[in-house]
C-alpha cells in the first residue's frame, strides 16, 4: 500500500493517471507561456519530479531527487503549506542559495501545494520562468483548479487502497484472508523460484476453540483468535506471511533455507503461544519443488497438521 513516505513513481500497480497528469502539466505551462512546470512529490529522502512539462526549456526531467535540505521553492511550499509566488527571486537575497534560481537562471515561480487525503503533504504543483512576471489572481485560481484535480486523483488512489486491503484482510485478526495471502504468497513463491530461494509453509489450527466457544461464548472464542492473530503479527519477520485462511485455520509462509531453520520457526511459536495460554498443531513443510503449486504445499502442510493433531 502506498504511504505518504513512498515515491509514487515507484508505484507499480499503474492505479495513479500520470499520464493525465503529464498532460495537465504541459497545458499550464502553455497556458503560462512558461519554460517549465511541475508536479513534484516530498518524502524524508527529499523532492522529487514527478511529472516535468514537455519542452526543451524545461532543465528537470522526471524522477530526478533534490535532497530535503535544498533551498527549493518548493521545499517553501510544503514548509508553509500555501500558495508561493515569487515574481523576480533576483529581488530577494533568500533565495541567492537556491539553485533554481543560481545555477539555472530561473526568476519566477508559482507553486501550491498539493495533500494526501489525509491532509499530509504531498508535495507541490508550480510553474517556472526564466524572465519576470506579473501573475494576476485569475493565474492562481486556475493553479489551483489543477491541484484540486491532482488530490482528487489521490484520494481515489486512497480509497481504492482502502477497499483492496478490506478486501485481503481478515477483519478480525487483520491478518491476511485467504484471497490476501494466495495472492502474496503467490508472489513470494515465484520470487523464490527465479531466485533459487527456499521456503517453508506452517499450517496452523488452534486446539479447544469449540470447548471455548461453548463454554464461554463465542466472543470470547473471537479473544482468542485475536490473540493467536498478535502472535503471530509479532513473529512476522520482514519476508514472511502470516493469514488466518478461515474459522481456527491460520498459515504462515516463511523464509527457511533448511528443515532446522523452519522447526526453530515453529518452536518459537509454540512458545509465543503458550505464553499467551494458547495451543496449536502445526503441520510444517519446507518448500523446495519449485514446480509444485501453492495449493499442493498446502494441502501438504493441513495433512501433517492433522497428524499431530490426532497424535
Amino acid at each position: 500500500m502506498l504511504t505518504p513516505d513512498q515515491w509514487v513513481l515507484d508505484e507499480r500497480e499503474g492505479l495513479l493517471p500520470l499520464a493525465k497528469w503529464q498532460k495537465t502539466v504541459d497545458v499550464m505551462a502553455r497556458v503560462f507561456n512558461a519554460p517549465a512546470g511541475f508536479i513534484v512529490q516530498y518524502a524524508s529522502e527529499g523532492f522529487q519530479v514527478v511529472i516535468s512539462s514537455d519542452q526543451e526549456s524545461n532543465p528537470y526531467e522526471a524522477g530526478i531527487i533534490i535532497p530535503a535540505d535544498t533551498n527549493l521553492f518548493c521545499k517553501k511550499v510544503v514548509e508553509q503549506q500555501g500558495t508561493l509566488y515569487v515574481a523576480d527571486a533576483r529581488g530577494d537575497r533568500y533565495w541567492e542559495t537556491n539553485p533554481e534560481v543560481s545555477e539555472d537562471g530561473f526568476r519566477s515561480y508559482l507553486g501550491l501545494p498539493v495533500k494526501w487525503p489525509t491532509g499530509e503533504p504531498f508535495g507541490t504543483i508550480c510553474v517556472m520562468d526564466f524572465n519576470t512576471t506579473d501573475y494576476q489572481k485569475d493565474y492562481v485560481d486556475l493553479v489551483g483548479e489543477l491541484r484540486d484535480l491532482i488530490e482528487a486523483d489521490l484520494a481515489i488512489l486512497s480509497q481504492y487502497q482502502v477497499i483492496s486491503n478490506l478486501a485481503m484482510t481478515d477483519e478480525l485478526t487483520k491478518l491476511y484472508n485467504r484471497r490476501g495471502f494466495y495472492a502474496v504468497a503467490q508472489q513470494r513463491l515465484t520470487l523464490a523460484r527465479r531466485s533459487n530461494l527456499s521456503l517453508g509453509l506452517l499450517y496452523m489450527d488452534m486446539n479447544g476453540l469449540k470447548d471455548i466457544n461453548d463454554t464461554h461464548g463465542h466472543s470470547a472464542g473471537d479473544v482468542a483468535l485475536k490473540r493467536l492473530g498478535d502472535v503471530l503479527a509479532g513473529e512476522v519477520r520482514e519476508n514472511d506471511t502470516a493469514a488466518r485462511l478461515s474459522g481456527d485455520e491460520f498459515v504462515m509462509l516463511v523464509a527457511a533455507n533448511s528443515t532446522e531453520q523452519l522447526d526453530h520457526v515453529q518452536q518459537r511459536l509454540v512458545d509465543s503461544m503458550a505464553a499467551q495460554e494458547l495451543s496449536v498443531s502445526i503441520g510444517a513443510v519446507l518448500i523446495d519443488d519449485g514446480s509444485a503449486s501453492l495449493a499442493y504445499w498446502i494441502e501438504e502442510a493441513d495433512k501433517r497438521m492433522y497428524q499431530n493433531k490426532r497424535a
